[in-house]
């Protein structure tokens, strides 16, 4: 628990959750259990089980079921490992603990296995495991507290502990967490290392701009690009300010990172400082203010999160599969920013339209023709690599930046290996590419802070 005054209200309602469910494994014994197909139908399969909690993170339960139907059940056992795609035919599950708590499992795909009589051994996985908490030891306030649970490399204070003693006796013990409190927006949101475990905590109240539920989700997406892998939270609660929160237990999502290669930083974050925090505001700023074709706020990760996502997944592959996606990247990234620069001409708008009649004025195979319109059309336009070419003259990114991209994404996407091991020149290419990527992220960052101001 934190001294701060900030978060000693907080953080209450996840302190009585952390030794029940996280280190290590857990089993949750559950006297009732339900799996449910449709909304408002009664239960396809009732009865006694348990949910595991694996130290892998993983997390499955096991059902000893009574079918409501046999026939029927069998029938949707079958429908549902036909459709796995389908939501409507796959089953929910739900259980309450020995200690009354009730839990929701989601979705999930059922695995049968013997059958006693009457009685089906039914099992499946839990992506997220769900309850509700009220009353006593819920927070006060609205808002949010996130647990992960692995170490972070986040620049923020040391814990302190404390020891004073008298004659040779230790007679007090106090420990404090360090923390870093971030504002971004009308929002306060507070990092903090867990005094006596290993865990990084999260913690904010709601806002106008920060409301439920998209709060959870934002205040960890800055944290993939600059950490440089995959990051959310794995115990997470949402705080409604009426004595009631809700409580979900993830799956962990990624692995630390061991390079920097999809760091938005391109240091180590711990040797950052204020930059890592000053980044991480931007970013947030970026996430929060993003609407969606219709106006509304993204619940879903930002697209950028999701162009990240791809790179860190990709430093664990080849270099042929690192080079593919860091040129689809920044592809991507500069259609995002300037989605209609690589359209605008190169040459004088007039003399464009006069060749294009010409051409399409003359009389013969309407096929060659036509070809040759099209090949006029490509010609004629700045395509991608005349922006990139057009940023590196206006010194935003450089030229042997450019010359990386065009180089490694052509021989990349059309079947030309890149070599595995290390080798001088191709290293510093993907050095180029590397650095290239990141500064149109900035640059795209910028454009959107720029839009939202």
């Amino acid at each position: 628990m934190p001294s701060s005054a900030a978060c000693s209200v907080t953080v209450h309602t996840l302190s009585r959750w952390m030794d029940r469910l996280l280190g290590g494994s857990r089993v949750i014994e559950c006297p009732h259990m339900k799996l449910l197909g449709r909304d408002h139908e009664p239960p396809v399969f009732t009865g006694p089980g348990h949910i595991r909690i694996g130290a892998d993170t993983r997390m499955q339960f096991v059902m000893h079921g009574t079918p409501r139907d046999g026939p029927d059940a069998f029938k949707r056992v079958v429908e549902a490992q036909r459709n796995p795609y389908d939501a409507n035919h796959q089953f929910r599950v739900e259980a309450v603990g020995y200690d009354g708590t009730e839990w929701s499992g989601g979705w999930t795909s059922v695995a049968p296995g013997e059958a006693s009589g009457d009685v089906w051994r039914l099992s499946g996985p839990i992506h997220s495991l769900h309850t509700d908490a009220r009353g006593f030891g819920v927070a006060e306030h609205s808002g949010v507290e996130l647990v992960y649970d692995r170490s972070l490399r986040l620049p923020i204070s040391m814990n302190m502990v404390k020891t004073v003693t008298r004659d040779g006796k230790e007679v007090l013990l106090s420990r404090s967490a360090g923390s870093k409190v971030v504002g971004v927006l009308d929002a306060e949101i507070e990092f903090f290392r867990d005094a006596e475990r290993e865990h990084v905590w999260a913690v904010a109240r709601t806002s106008p701009s920060f409301p439920h539920p998209y709060l959870e989700n934002w205040i960890s997406e800055p944290l993939n690009l600059l950490l440089g892998e995959i990051v959310s939270p794995r115990l997470v609660a949402r705080n409604f300010g009426d004595g009631r929160a809700f409580i979900a237990l993830r799956e962990a999502t990624g692995h630390p990172a061991d390079s920097l290669v999809a760091s938005i930083l391109r240091e180590d974050p711990l040797g950052a400082g204020e930059r890592f925090w000053s980044l991480y505001q931007d970013i947030l700023v970026m996430i929060a203010t993003a609407r969606d074709a219709n106006g509304d706020r993204n619940f879903e990760a930002h697209p950028l999160t999701r162009y990240y996502w791809e790179i860190v997944q990709a430093t664990r592959g080849s270099n042929w599969v690192l080079c593919m996606t860091l040129a689809s990247v920044v592809e991507g990234l500069v259609k995002m920013t300037s989605p209609t620069a690589s359209q605008e001409a190169n040459w004088p708008e007039n003399d464009i339209r006069s060749l294009r009649n010409a051409i399409g004025s003359w009389k013969g195979n309407d096929g060659l023709r036509d070809s040759v319109l099209n090949y006029f059309d490509r010609r004629t336009t700045k395509g991608l690599v005349g922006v990139l070419r057009s940023l590196a003259r206006e010194d935003v990114i450089s030229k042997p930046q450019v010359e990386a991209w065009a180089s490694l994404r052509n021989s990349s996407m059309h079947g030309e290996m890149v070599v595995p091991w290390s080798d001088q020149e191709q290293d510093a290419q993907i050095n180029h590419l590397i650095e290239l990527t990141h500064s149109v992220a900035k640059l795209y960052i910028g454009h959107e802070l720029g839009k939202a101001a």
